[in-house]
């Protein structure tokens, strides 16, 4: 009887064996065919971007009308972009074509500059055509390297999914081999290899926008004097942290230095009297400025309102030398009020320059601070004086827009770029619009839709 059911167990056993190999094997064949045809799919519309993005650039070269010559352009700019994010979705494991991504965000980033000179009128200079010329040219030659990547894995009948190279032990690979019948040597993507190998060594391309490779390198323009020791950091966070919480004490925990584009240190703090809150703050390594705040404590059931979170906020400010800050847009989140403020000179509003200020609605405490962007692009700034009169902005705004009010306002454009305008509050129906007229030109240079939110305004 025993030797009965023994031999039912092992039979069940294997039964159940064999029944789950059959399972697995069915899951790793429905998972490598989604990749395969992911990748497949991926690779065909890089290819076919690619191609699309040199001929619309070769037919803006060809085209002598300055509105055909922006379209054109900005088929170019939307190709680019689009090969850009196929290649992102490809899968190359083992191989990272950073130089063949920037370079299609370039060229695109580069269209959309050269449609939208010629959308203000203005005219593409002998270097600029130049520059599309040598980036059309290697965009064929990538184009080239996938036609040649496209033969290699045809010819060798290799699947995209089997370029995922995974650690497992021998007999889950055995397994793996059942389900994914042929194995792929990584050979066939040499053609990535060698084509992200040129594009490294192509000639800096200078202009103003995102992309451009003199802005790859950013300096911070708000911070002043030398670098300071980890010491004087980590004082700096312990006395910044303290004011945030309105008088906390707090222990260093850890430092660990960051070398991004805004070098700092980063001082992990410890509440004393609060168990398990810790505060993350980043000093910057020249000057010891605070660059960020992050209290991690939650947030209990709200006690101020926004007028009081802002008032908070701006008194934090000043307290720590940021006086002539204009409080610019606010969002509720949770139960915390965010702040943005950007600085003020002259009359003109510096949105440049901004800091963020995450204010604890359950008791005022200071738990959040983003002052990225005011040290990266604070400094001191000269005007022009306008030529345009506040009623002749007002003037270029679409008839049919409500005009609530004019100011002066320096504003932020791709590449690094300032502007100073007149920001435009307008409405039309029930939503409101910020319309930005060039100061100098009359231009308009950006419109941006205010959208209200619960607790605040975001623009987009």
């Amino acid at each position: 009887m025993i030797r009965k059911i023994t031999t039912l167990v092992l039979a069940l056993a294997l039964m159940l064996a064999v029944g789950w190999g059959l399972w697995e094997r069915a899951n790793r064949l429905s998972l490598a065919n989604a990749v395969e045809a992911g990748g497949q799919r991926d690779f065909y519309n890089l290819l076919s971007y690619v191609e699309q993005s040199q001929v619309s650039m070769g037919k803006f070269l060809a085209s002598s009308s300055p509105r055909q010559q922006a379209v054109h352009l900005t088929e170019a700019w939307n190709q680019a972009a689009a090969a850009q994010h196929a290649l992102s979705q490809l899968p190359t494991p083992g191989i990272k074509p950073i130089n063949t991504s920037k370079f299609l965000a370039q060229t695109s980033d580069y269209s959309n500059y050269l449609a939208q000179k010629l959308a203000r009128g203005e005219e593409v200079t002998p270097q600029e055509r130049e520059q599309l010329v040598r980036l059309r040219e290697e965009m064929k030659r990538l184009a080239a390297d996938l036609r040649q990547t496209e033969n290699q894995v045809a010819a060798k009948n290799l699947r995209w999914s089997s370029f995922y190279s995974t650690r497992m032990p021998q007999p889950l690979k055995t397994i793996a081999r059942f389900a994914v019948p042929a194995q792929a040597q990584p050979s066939p993507l040499d053609g990535f290899v060698n084509a992200d190998r040129r594009l490294q060594t192509l000639p800096s391309l200078n202009y103003d926008g995102p992309f451009s490779d003199h802005l790859e390198k950013p300096r911070p323009l708000g911070l002043k004097g030398g670098e300071v020791a980890q010491n004087v950091a980590e004082q700096k966070a312990l006395t910044f942290a303290g004011d945030a919480s309105g008088g906390g004490s707090y222990r260093v925990q850890t430092v660990r230095t960051s070398n991004g584009l805004l070098p700092t240190y980063a001082v992990n703090l410890v509440d004393d009297r609060r168990a398990g809150v810790t505060v993350n703050v980043d000093v910057s390594k020249q000057g010891g400025e605070i660059v960020s705040l992050l209290n991690t404590r939650s947030v209990d059931a709200p006690t101020l309102d926004g007028a009081q979170a802002l008032d908070r906020a701006a008194a934090f400010l000043k307290s720590h030398g940021f006086a002539d800050m204009q409080p610019t847009y606010t969002v509720r989140s949770g139960n915390s009020q965010v702040i943005t403020f950007a600085a003020k000179k002259d009359d003109v509003i510096l949105y440049p320059d901004q800091v963020k200020v995450k204010v604890a609605l359950d008791n005022g405490e200071i738990i959040g601070w983003d002052a990225t962007p005011y040290y990266m692009a604070h400094h001191d700034r000269q005007f022009p004086r306008p030529k345009l009169t506040p009623d002749e902005a007002r003037a270029k705004i679409n008839s049919g827009l409500k005009v609530e009010g004019v100011r002066l306002a320096l504003i932020p454009l791709p590449g690094s770029i300032e502007k100073l305008t007149y920001e435009v509050k307008t409405k039309l129906d029930d939503t409101h619009y910020l319309v930005y007229i060039n100061a100098l030109t009359g231009e308009e240079e950006k419109v941006l839709q205010i959208i209200d939110v619960p607790g605040g305004q975001l623009t987009m």
